[in-house]
């Protein structure tokens, strides 16, 4: 039975009926490739005399490279389908080789051109309308710090292409020639050029090693041409464009899957050492919406279990909903994973924090209301109803008659003082309250203010032993305190879990980092954190070192975004311009290096002067967008209020325009949907309307109404990265709309759009 790998094409798009048919086309090829059917045929007077093309259907042909390394050995190189004489000139035109300087597999095209700079909206295809027009950006002139033959002799890139890349004098010139290449290797050196990467970086990022001599096989005769392509293949460069394929079900997933929410198979080198790599310890790797630190966390869940079936493997996340995703393309990726429903056991588990934290409390059983009296000072019911961490402090604010002045006297401070210094230090009295440190709090608190704080914080307290209600952080908080007693008492250092992953970990609160490093011991692989601080939407800044979590010397960052458009990133970029953002070592969380694979038009933007215009103007862009063929279930407005998100459905009902409204990250098949930015968190879409980013919307004027002047601000870096988060949705098309005039949030990022 021949193998078969995928070759990951740029611009082809097929309809279902023709992915059915290339699917049955290759099952047929695995079976049997000498089934007359198929009708493969070599090429004559061909660049490559492994080029055949095979018979699809009466008008689509497939191209192929047939790698012939033993008796019965076959490996065909998939390349794609086309209509008969485009396949016929491509198979002719191409040939498939190993790269003499870094060793990568690629397909170079012999008879074509020299590849000419050209703007996105050329690559328009059935379904995938062209690209309107793109107005210039700014040029960003290209500072080199390396020669012409550097391009050559260390990257591997034709003298051509060298030529092109020091004649190109922005890094716009660069992006655009980036975008023209066939091979991903090639665009992604291409792209660290643009942002002003050191050659010896592109290398080591593309895991380019020293030059070596082709090796020879076991019986020591030199490895044939057929077999260095083979063995080519699995270099991790390679990786990044042809991937084989295990299996009809995998084959079928291939297939199938080529919209733009299709499980990404082809990783990015430095994706694949961080999702492979040991690691003495807990890691963190950061990036900016869109670089794949989801990716690399789900693969590592699978490589840590391939690696040991009997590995105890936690995955969790922030949401419930996102958890579910998780879980949905972990199994995508791999339909043979363990998955386990139980903690402590086997396999796979994947389940939100909060989630996690009920199934310590159902394991806890009877100890869970006895634990507690350490946490929060007295036995609570393990059957307790639970509520989300701001709730009761308004309340309790207002019964308690105090002499604080207005901006302590505020929920949002009382919900972060308690979960920043109270909860995670197992304050249960007045006097320990008293001399307690506060770090990372910016409010100044003496004496008598933190006296009058406690008798908020104790009615609180009393108020929700009387009500049988916990918060979610106090469930964490008493699981972490009843399993670290369990490792005392057992005394030998076990866990939970061997390896835990967390996404989105920037937004999670102490108490379950806490719980988390109970869960797993300190060890090898323990910890593995995929978090960006610029995403920080619902919780505090948190440093991981304080809860038994360090990082320092093993944490790293992804640069480049596979998600949006360049265009779509500098924008949804533009949005944090000016703000300072730190990471969970209290380092500096800067923008610099952050690039994307692809090119688009600028986001557009509707400025309107009512609300009438404004939800006329929503409704005439819906449906333009369905006029262009876009997938309706691609679209979606995203808006800052629930009550916003109802009110839009309504007024495109109003106007004749379905859409579908959305409370959880969940994918809709077949209308357009709208949904809060919150929600919208961990998806993606084609295309995206940020409805009324207004003065008078955005941010929130009650968020920080009367609050201290340091929880403000961070009320406001975190409404600054809610709008960065909802941007960078957007993978092909962002529009970005207002009434009267536009939120201030916005200021940075304006000049990056374009008036339609």
């Amino acid at each position: 039975m021949p193998n078969i790998v995928m070759t990951k094409v740029r611009d082809q798009h097929h309809e279902k009926d023709a992915r059915a048919k290339i699917l049955s086309f290759l099952t047929k090829l695995t079976e049997d490739d000498t089934s007359v059917g198929l009708h493969i045929e070599k090429m004559v007077q061909a660049a490559d005399k492994r080029a055949r093309t095979g018979r699809v259907d009466l008008g689509l042909r497939a191209v192929l490279y047939l790698l012939e390394t033993g008796e019965a050995e076959k490996t065909y190189v998939y390349a794609g389908t086309w209509e008969h004489d485009e396949a016929i000139a491509r198979a002719k035109s191409r040939v498939l080789r190993v790269n003499p300087v870094n060793g990568v597999a690629e397909l170079i095209d012999v008879g074509a051109p020299k590849p000419a700079l050209r703007a996105p909206q050329d690559r328009a295809t059935p379904g995938h309308p062209a690209e309107p027009t793109r107005a210039p950006a700014p040029p960003v002139l290209v500072e080199r710090e390396y020669r012409e033959s550097d391009l050559v002799d260390e990257l591997g890139l034709t003298p051509q292409l060298a030529a092109q890349l020091m004649a190109a004098a922005t890094a716009e010139d660069i992006l655009q020639l980036a975008d023209t290449m066939e091979n991903e290797w090639q665009s992604a050196a291409l792209l660290g050029l643009a942002v002003g990467d050191a050659v010896h970086k592109i290398r080591q990022d593309l895991g380019f090693g020293a030059d070596a001599e082709p090796e020879n096989t076991a019986d020591g005769a030199e490895r044939t041409e057929d077999e260095e392509l083979v063995r080519s293949l699995a270099h991790p460069a390679s990786q990044m464009q042809f991937n084989p394929i295990d299996g009809a079900d995998e084959l079928r997933r291939a297939i199938e899957g080529q919209d733009f929410s299709a499980w990404r198979v082809f990783l990015h080198p430095e994706q694949r050492k961080y999702a492979t790599r040991p690691y003495n310890g807990a890691f963190r790797l950061s990036g900016g919406a869109g670089t794949g630190k989801t990716v690399v966390l789900l693969h590592r869940a699978n490589h840590l279990q391939q690696q040991n079936p009997q590995a105890r493997i936690l995955l969790t996340t922030f949401t419930r909903a996102l958890a579910a995703n998780l879980s949905r393309d972990l199994e995508r990726l791999n339909p043979e994973v363990s998955l386990t429903d139980r903690l402590g056991e086997a396999g796979v588990q994947v389940r939100g924090i909060d989630a996690l934290a009920a199934s310590v409390r159902d394991r806890a059983m009877g100890d869970f209301g006895d634990i507690a009296q350490q946490v929060l000072g007295h036995r609570v019911d393990r059957g307790a109803t639970y509520r989300p961490n701001s709730d009761g402090w308004k309340e309790a604010v207002q019964d308690v008659d105090t002499e604080l002045p207005p901006e302590i006297l505020h929920p949002t401070f009382f919900e972060a003082e308690y979960l920043q210094v109270i909860l995670p230090q197992r304050l249960t009295t007045r006097e320990a309250y008293l001399t307690v440190r506060r770090p990372g709090r910016g409010v100044a608190l003496d004496r008598k203010k933190r006296a009058q704080v406690w008798s908020i914080v104790q009615h609180y307290r009393d108020t929700a032993r009387a009500l049988g209600r916990l918060s979610f952080a106090e469930v964490a908080e008493i699981g972490a305190a009843w399993l670290e007693r369990e490792r005392a008492v057992a005394g030998d250092g076990s866990g939970l879990a061997d390896h835990v992953l967390v996404d989105e970990g920037q937004d999670l609160t102490p108490s379950h980092w806490k719980l988390l490093r109970a869960i797993v011991p300190v060890g090898p692989n323990d910890l593995f954190i995929a978090e960006d601080s610029h995403q920080r939407i619902y919780g505090h800044q948190v440093i991981l070192s304080r809860y038994g979590i360090r990082i320092v010397g093993r944490s790293r960052r992804l640069t480049l975004n596979y998600r949006t458009t360049e265009q779509n990133l500098r924008f949804a970029l533009g949005v944090l311009d000016g703000a300072e953002y730190q990471d969970s070592e209290s380092g500096e969380e800067g923008l610099d290096g952050y690039r994307s694979a692809r090119l688009g038009p600028r986001p557009v933007l509707r400025p309107a002067p009512t609300d009438a215009a404004q939800y006329d103007q929503a409704a005439e862009l819906l449906r333009e967008w369905d006029e262009q063929g876009v997938d309706p279930g691609t679209v979606a407005i995203l808006v800052r209020t629930n009550k916003t998100a109802q009110l839009v459905r309504q007024r495109m009902d109003e106007r004749g325009v379905e859409t579908v409204l959305l409370t959880a990250a969940k994918r809709n098949e077949s209308r357009p949907v709208v949904l809060t930015m919150n929600t919208a968190k961990g998806m993606e879409f084609s295309h995206v309307l940020l409805f009324d980013v207004s003065l008078s919307s955005m941010p929130l004027a009650w968020l920080t109404d009367r609050l201290a002047v340091e929880e403000a601000n961070d009320l406001l870096l975190r409404e600054r990265s809610l709008l960065y988060v909802a941007a960078s949705r957007a993978r092909d098309v962002l529009a970005v709309s207002w009434k009267g005039d536009a939120s201030t949030l916005l200021s940075g990022a304006q000049s990056l759009g374009e008036l339609g």
